[in-house]
């Protein structure tokens, strides 16, 4: 029997600033917590100074993309009781693991003895988009160490300029993945490259631009998938990421992004799964047939929905629920070790019906849950 597990639900409405001191007061003891332990979660101590840095540094490419994210993020930091910049840096997690993973590559450049940990994410997220009808389905599993899920939330926002949306966002960050009243978005981690010229987890780091969190707020604000496009488009970002689109007139994709280079991902068959390799010939990605072994959860789970005479939610759950044959991990992750990683939720959102369903926690053992926007 499956659990039936609802997300806290941290209601914010009125003006940025307003939706944000929402939100701070309402996680106050989450993202005091979680302040406390995120930096040595994602960095080595001798990192520790310049990665602050690091973060402090996309702040301006913020301001001249989305200032009233800022003015979101000082009404958390107010509500929360905590300086701009610690609370700015927990939106930037994504970013610091991909800076963090190129000082250690570098650090085997030049040191050569004694192993170097979690250069790379092995699971990071798998992503769905779908024509669905004349609108569309996007869906999600968030794969990533077990440490962050009790600080997992799903953001409601009713903002008095812009559409409404569902955000799943960890406390005290501005939102990760979700669905407006007009697009959807699902996004998945991809290995860093500063350019499509450079090797995978190369070990130069690109700079600063819009992070991975506010990137996705800017993309829930759209009316389109044509309009998410042209903002991926003209947009410096921070790190490597698929965002998986999809609007409420059917237009489905994935969309490769380097922070300043993007490749859209189509098919003919009206769905696109992707996990966390490239798959676009333009920055040199898998074949599907190099998928079935290199990356086996994006090759695992469109077998699964390419089995299904019709790709509706039931297909899509199937595919996020999957395991591999003879293992008890697959596209939803149980993963072992030193940082266990799981599948921390998923979801299945219509876009243009206003609701989605959600999953806390591991799929396959979780039932999939009602939201409305």
């Amino acid at each position: 029997m499956r659990q039936a597990v609802r997300f806290p639900v941290i209601e914010m409405s009125g003006s940025p600033y307003e939706m944000g001191l929402a939100h701070g007061r309402a996680c106050r003891g989450l993202i005091r917590r979680l302040a406390g332990k995120f930096d040595g979660w994602l960095l080595r101590d001798e990192y520790l100074e310049e990665g602050k840095r690091v973060a402090q540094e996309a702040v301006p490419c913020v301001r001249a993309e989305a200032p009233e994210l800022l003015e979101e993020v000082q009404g958390i930091a107010d509500g929360a009781g905590l300086d701009f910049e610690d609370v700015f840096r927990l939106s930037c997690a994504t970013e610091l693991h991909s800076w963090h993973g190129c000082k250690l590559q570098q650090a085997v450049n030049t040191v050569t003895e004694g192993p170097v940990d979690d250069l790379e994410g092995a699971d990071g997220c798998t992503s769905f988009t779908a024509q669905y009808g004349e609108s569309s389905l996007v869906a999600w599993n968030m794969d990533w160490w077990t440490f962050w899920q009790p600080y997992m939330v799903l953001l409601h926002g009713q903002p008095t300029a812009g559409p409404a949306f569902l955000s799943f966002a960890i406390a005290g960050t501005v939102g990760r993945p979700g669905l407006s009243e007009k697009v959807a978005v699902a996004a998945n981690f991809l290995s860093y490259r500063r350019t499509a010229k450079e090797p995978l987890g190369g070990a130069e780091w690109g700079g600063p631009g819009v992070p991975y969190n506010f990137m996705t707020r800017m993309l829930l604000a759209q009316e389109s998938t044509k309009d998410a496009l042209a903002l991926l488009k003209r947009v410096r970002r921070m790190c490597c990421l698929n965002y998986t689109l999809g609007d409420a007139g059917g237009d489905v994709c994935c969309v490769e992004t380097l922070p300043g280079e993007i490749a859209v991902v189509r098919s003919e068959e009206g769905f696109v799964v992707h996990a966390n390799s490239y798959h676009s010939p333009k920055f040199g990605g898998l074949t599907e047939a190099e998928q079935r072994t290199a990356d086996p959860r994006a090759y695992h789970a469109r077998e699964v929905v390419r089995r299904r005479s019709v790709v509706d939610r039931e297909a899509i759950y199937a595919a996020q629920r999957a395991h591999f044959p003879r293992t008890d991990s697959g596209v939803c992750v149980h993963s072992k070790g030193e940082r266990p990683l799981i599948t921390l939720l998923s979801f299945v959102a219509e876009v243009g019906k206003g609701r989605m369903w959600a999953a806390q926690g591991s799929p396959c053992d979780h039932r999939f849950l009602r939201y409305e926007v």
